[in-house]
């Protein structure tokens, strides 16, 4: 599975133009409590992405990603913890709107596709799920320095198939909340340090270059 996704990594970045706007690596460990028709179960997700984009004569940039993730769904009473790996597709949005040369607003899309599977020989599982999240937030600059709160609206719909069937699971809840910081090596590149809280919960180490 690594294989597959070191080459889709590379068939994308060979597909992509010279005058990329934006390239990014993403390293998360995240939390989230998904509804499951028998009750909330918590997913613990682990995962890094590759991300490029490019942006448009408006101001919109248009990017997409690939990523490896592992995790593991908690099980309750009725139901064993399941460890999957799997990869991600994504693709998103990006608008900002600077108010001042240290106030800008950020608005973000993005959609991506999760599949995975666990590696036991009997009663393989399979997970598979869809996630669109909505993100805003205000950034305030000093220097090198830069931070951000924000607040991000999560819609997730997936399920778990194995040998007894297939269960079905939503989030639980969709609103988190978080702060960025954002530390500027030169004026193109900045490494990016994510918390959040709230219905998905977690860290995120971003190293990106945007121009």
């Amino acid at each position: 599975m690594r294989f597959k996704l070191l080459v889709i990594l590379f068939l994308y970045a060979g597909l992509a133009q010279a005058d990329l706007t934006g390239v990014t690596v993403e390293l998360a460990n995240v939390d989230a409590d998904w509804k499951f028709d028998g009750g909330v179960r918590e997913a613990q997700i682990n995962s890094i992405a590759f991300q490029i984009e490019e942006k448009t004569a408006t101001g919109l940039s248009v990017g997409g990603g690939i990523g490896y993730l592992d995790m593991r769904v908690l099980g309750d009473s009725n139901t064993d913890t399941r460890k999957f790996d799997g990869e991600y597709l994504q693709i998103y949005l990006r608008q900002e709107i600077r108010i001042s040369e240290r106030i800008s607003l950020q608005g973000l899309f993005s959609y991506s596709y999760n599949t995975g599977r666990d590696n036991k020989e009997d009663d393989r599982a399979d997970i598979d799920w869809n996630e669109a999240s909505f993100q805003i937030d205000a950034s305030l600059r000093f220097a090198n320095f830069a931070i951000t709160p924000f607040a991000a609206y999560y819609d997730i719909d997936g399920d778990i198939s194995d040998n007894n069937g297939t269960e079905v699971f939503d989030m639980d809840d969709p609103v988190s909340q978080g702060i960025r910081f954002d530390f500027y090596t030169d004026s193109t590149a900045f490494i990016r340090i994510v918390f959040q809280s709230g219905g998905q919960s977690g860290g995120y180490l971003t190293f990106a270059r945007r121009y």
